[in-house]
């Protein structure tokens, strides 16, 4: 695909309006805050990947996302922009993890200072009595023991069960307790399995880690308020809301992962649109027509490779095959001749096809059946001989229309964007981009 089409244009933060706003503000949107800790934060976190990065830049993107996210939250369902639920993290576990990452790595020492002011200046002392997790409170919540399982899921039943499991009693007032129930929904499938296997120390060790987070999250609430931490939380969903929107549009990491948005707009490209792609994007359609390529076959891996070492180092490769290959066509110097591009090829063709030209491959181990004898192939392609996909295939028509619907899905982004910046009343507070 096109990627002179990833660009997309955002309207700068610089336009808005500048007024003064309280201190603990960074901007206002439409009226609705934007507080300050939300800015200091996403500002440290970027400056550590990227030390020069601008604060203006970072409230600039707040702003988009801010903007974005509220729209398009009524555009697609929930099923598109968030992950399989099953494999993955519950939305609300993932921010509050974020969440709770954020503040730790922005204010460790802070959040140090706090610690060490606690009885043996460590978390776990917050905790004053362990949950038993005896094996009939277990079986009551996951069923019996050993029993194959298709879905590590709990029903209404269960989970009602597991709220009643104590896992911690806590000397914290943000948790007094913490259920079997509150660690599970926080696990995705690779927890959830442990704790159907009954792995008590996996449980407890999950728990802490919860009642770490709780404490940082208390701690954040009591340093900032409320209100600020709810904001900077709102940033981070608003933030993985825009990037699960970029990627159903083509942009960013996942570009090859299913997009119902892509594929609507695919299945409405046109042939004559497949066409003029194909004519103004012909480099991209290039295929390996024929290579000429030689083989020498060997029985023994540390023969394959001493071979493959002399045909690094210069060694003719047609006598090192009249040498050493086991192949029936040795005396010929291993030659394959042309292998044409045509219908199914075998394994050799296919390896023969993946080499660069001039240069012996390693050695690689065949592909054959448990019972049969193993032996290693190099091989030399001598000539490849390029051409074009056909401009009426399927793989042309697949490719160009892929690459058309992200180009338009990319066009649709950005006009949005940029009405959603020209509508809004953005209000800017200069004095929280200086520090």
């Amino acid at each position: 695909m096109s990627t002179a089409a990833m660009a997309v244009d955002i309207a700068p933060a610089a336009t808005a309006n500048q007024l003064i706003l309280q201190p603990e503000l960074a901007a206002r949107i439409n009226t609705a805050p934007v507080y300050k800790l939300t800015l200091d934060v996403l500002a440290s976190m970027a400056q550590l990947e990227k030390p020069k990065t601008g604060r203006a830049d970072i409230l600039d993107s707040i702003v988009s996302n801010r903007l974005l996210a509220g729209d398009v939250r009524g555009r697609f369902a929930d099923e598109e922009l968030q992950q399989s639920r099953r494999v993955a993290f519950e939305p609300d576990v993932v921010l509050d993890n974020q969440l709770s990452g954020y503040l730790r790595t922005v204010y460790r020492k802070d959040l140090e200072t706090a610690i060490s002011k606690l009885p043996g200046a460590r978390l776990d002392t917050l905790i004053q009595e362990q949950g038993k997790l005896e094996e009939d409170e277990l079986n009551n919540v996951f069923g019996p023991k050993n029993k194959i399982m298709l879905d590590y899921t709990l029903n209404p039943a269960q989970q009602a069960a597991a709220a009643h499991v104590q896992v911690f009693r806590c000397n914290f007032a943000s948790a007094t307790s913490i259920s079997l129930y509150d660690v599970f929904r926080r696990q995705n499938v690779q927890g959830r399995v442990e704790f159907f296997n009954r792995n008590r120390d996996f449980i407890r060790q999950q728990a802490q880690l919860y009642l770490a987070n709780l404490y940082v999250l208390d701690w954040g609430r009591q340093r900032f308020g409320q209100s600020a931490l709810k904001d900077l939380r709102q940033a981070l969903e608003e933030k993985n809301t825009v990037q699960a929107v970029m990627s159903l549009h083509g942009i960013g990491a996942d570009t090859d992962s299913e997009s119902k948005l892509l594929n609507k707009l695919a299945a409405e490209i046109k042939p004559k649109e497949v066409r003029d792609y194909y004519r103004t994007h012909k480099d991209e359609f290039k295929r390996i027509a024929s290579v000429k390529a030689r083989h020498i076959r060997l029985d023994n891996e540390t023969q394959a490779r001493q071979v493959a070492d002399l045909a690094r180092k210069g060694a003719n490769f047609v006598n090192l095959a009249q040498q050493y290959s086991t192949a029936l066509d040795a005396q010929q110097g291993g030659d394959l001749g042309i292998i044409a591009h045509r219908g199914q090829l075998s394994w050799l063709e296919q390896l023969a096809y993946m080499q660069e030209p001039g240069k012996a491959s390693p050695p690689i181990r065949a592909a054959v059946a448990p019972n049969e004898k193993a032996y290693w192939e190099i091989v030399l392609v001598e000539k490849r001989i390029e051409d074009y996909q056909d401009p009426a295939s399927e793989t042309v028509r697949y490719q160009a229309s892929q690459a058309l619907a992200q180009e338009k899905a990319i066009r649709q982004l950005s006009t949005l964007q940029t009405q959603l910046r020209k509508s809004a009343k953005i209000e800017i507070n200069q004095a929280a981009l200086l520090n």
